[in-house]
């Protein structure tokens, strides 16, 4: 890992660039994220203030983007000795990572089999291993920054489904195991000694987590601050002028920034200028129930299935269960808004199907916009055509464990160095 004397993103001199803007334009595009009422939004301390941004400033890096992919690339960078600004349109915590589940996994939407069909055993093994690698990671940042974000180790069952079939998932259990990844075959008879449920053939993973996303991006951030990174919000960006010798931009304000690096962290609002092809956006939805920690199942594991689209559960450290799930291929915010009451229903039968006695009244309900790529790997590092801009499209359901691998090899970037894995995310793979 780079140290604070090693080379760093080179020194930017002044630019002229003229800058143009009607102060209403935006860099990203503006979405409707999600709707509803989160659990996480239970308890209070779900967001707090970013400081207005009244004046021209200038950084070593600026972020676009508060949730949690931008919380640790701000952390990497100024616990480096990097000056960062971070700005969002909304406060910070508040766009889709308020709506994710928080599962982190190194298992990634698609199967390792099924992975190395299209890239190659070798890179299809890189990447799970990498984001395997990446669970440890986050998990040892949080213990050493003592975030309190309820985090607990987990186990999962990936449950056989019409994406792999019990002899698919046999294989993939072997190819798991042959990587050196903590994954065990289940037979149906275990899988229901073990947790009740009636499917022919699961594997149980070791080393997942889940967590509570808004307090871990929230604690991240004030981490981030101490160690001197700004935040400033409601920030938008309206023009970014990029050249070999840093960044100028504009805010739909009229105040100018300035950086030698800039990196899109914006989740599921694109930025002008970064690539999309192979990543779409969808259509998710979730519910949380009552605390029943009397009534769940096992010790708690992460739940998942090999369909698509698949049921997702997991409890809370105050014994809700969490359901998620229902996703179909379209972002628009009206159409899935109204499905609400829909999706809710069928994630509660698919739930009552799996556990009979399980209270699935949902006390929380919402609906959220996320994105999934072509073979289910994000997009990270710098953006073709645009010197010194960096972007993370975290699509898939790895949201977390991609985010904390983004932060890592933008922060090697930003030093001129090269992550060994950087290759298997790059813009131009």
């Amino acid at each position: 890992m780079p140290r604070n004397g090693d080379r760093r993103v080179m020194d930017v001199p002044r630019m002229p660039t003229k800058f143009r803007t009607d102060r209403t334009d935006s860099m990203t595009e503006v979405r409707d994220l999600r709707t509803g009422v989160p659990v996480w939004a239970s308890g209070g301390h779900s967001t707090f203030a970013g400081a207005p941004l009244l004046s021209p400033a200038k950084a070593d890096v600026v972020i676009v983007g508060s949730g949690i992919t931008g919380a640790l690339m701000a952390l990497a960078a100024s616990q480096k000795g990097l000056s960062t600004i971070v700005i969002d349109r909304r406060p910070p915590a508040q766009g889709s990572t308020a709506a994710s589940t928080a599962l982190l996994q190194f298992e990634i939407d698609t199967p390792l089999i099924r992975l190395a069909d299209r890239v190659g055993m070798e890179r299809a093994s890189r990447a799970w291993l990498r984001c395997f690698h990446a669970v440890d990671d986050l998990a040892y940042l949080v213990r050493r920054l003592r975030i309190p974000c309820d985090f607990r180790q987990r186990r999962a069952l990936y449950l056989a489904g019409e994406t792999l079939s019990a002899v698919e998932m046999a294989e993939e259990g072997r190819q798991r195991e042959r990587i050196g990844l903590p994954s065990t075959f289940l037979s149906a008879a275990k899988l229901r000694s073990l947790v009740g449920i009636e499917r022919n053939a699961a594997l149980l993973s070791d080393h997942v987590a889940d967590l509570n996303p808004v307090r871990l991006t929230l604690g991240l951030l004030r981490r981030a601050a101490r160690a001197g990174c700004r935040i400033h919000s409601p920030v938008q960006l309206a023009e970014v002028a990029a050249s070999g010798h840093g960044v100028q931009m504009v805010t739909s304000d009229g105040i100018e920034l300035e950086a030698k690096a800039l990196v899109f962290a914006t989740g599921y609002e694109l930025a002008d200028g970064v690539p999309s092809a192979g990543h779409r956006r969808t259509s998710t939805w979730a519910f949380a129930t009552a605390p029943q920690a009397g009534a769940l199942w096992g010790n708690g594991e992460l739940i998942w299935e090999a369909r698509n689209p698949y049921l997702y559960l997991r409890t809370t450290a105050d014994g809700r269960v969490l359901v998620g799930g229902e996703d179909e291929d379209f972002s628009d915010a009206a159409t899935r808004d109204a499905l609400l009451p829909k999706k809710i229903d069928a994630l509660q039968k698919k739930a009552r199907q799996l556990f009979p006695t399980l209270n699935v009244d949902a006390e929380f309900a919402w609906a959220g916009t996320f994105g999934e790529s072509e073979n289910s790997l994000p997009s990270i590092g710098a953006i073709p055509g645009m010197p010194n801009c960096y972007a993370v499209l975290g699509y898939g359901g790895n949201g977390f464990t991609f985010a904390m691998i983004a932060a890592q090899i933008i922060e090697a970037q930003l030093f001129c160095q090269t992550d060994p894995d950087a290759d298997l995310f790059a813009f131009d793979r």
